[in-house]
């Protein structure tokens, strides 16, 4: 499904629409035990997608993929909610560069820009890991960023610190502040005796 493909699917999802319009006249006080309902949280939506995806691609070149259990369309903001979120970033020859997965994320229709909330993690296609609660994907500089704390396993090597800026695949980064590193010793000697 392409960026622009939104408003065909409004007929398809209508009944699910429906259906989610009706359960919140029926039953819901708006609280349940333990506090309010996760649909106080969320405006009601114009569009309410189960097993949605959605591929960007420029000059018939795949960018990224996004895949979630659940998505939330908002047509006048021009935005859509999503839970349960994975994310594929491509390389020029369609390979797959890296894969984000989180909680909850959010695509801006109008800039491609997405943000990524909670147990959030980026996996390069070399084993590189960044761990973090936010993230965000800016379209126009094809970075991902982040002013939250983050971890980045590379090669056994523990990287700390707070903001992030650099590339989908983890390949270049920068750890904004504080940045604090634990060291895996290498191995001594072809035996790995450590004397």
């Amino acid at each position: 499904m392409e960026i622009g493909d939104f408003r065909h699917v409004r007929v398809s999802y209508l009944a699910g629409l429906v259906a989610l319009c009706l359960a919140g006249l029926v039953g819901c006080s708006g609280e349940e035990k333990g506090g309010p309902s996760a649909n106080a949280k969320r405006p009601m939506p114009d569009q309410v997608i189960s097993d949605f995806n959605i591929t960007e691609t420029a000059k018939s070149r795949k960018e990224w993929k996004m895949e979630a259990e659940k998505a939330f369309v908002y047509e006048d903001r021009h935005i859509l909610d999503a839970d349960t979120v994975r994310v594929t970033f491509f390389g020029a020859s369609g390979e797959t560069r890296s894969v984000l997965t989180a909680l909850h994320g959010t695509l801006n229709r109008n800039t491609d820009d997405m943000d990524a909330r909670g147990n959030v993690v980026v996996t390069g296609s070399d084993g590189v890991v960044l761990r973090t609660e936010s993230l965000t994907w800016v379209a126009e500089n094809r970075q991902i960023v982040s002013q939250d704390s983050v971890t980045v396993i590379r090669h056994g090597d523990v990287l700390t610190g707070w903001g992030f800026r650099g590339d989908p695949d983890l390949g270049k980064f920068e750890i904004l502040r504080n940045m604090k590193a634990t060291i895996r010793p290498a191995d001594v000697g072809a035996g790995g005796s450590g004397l």
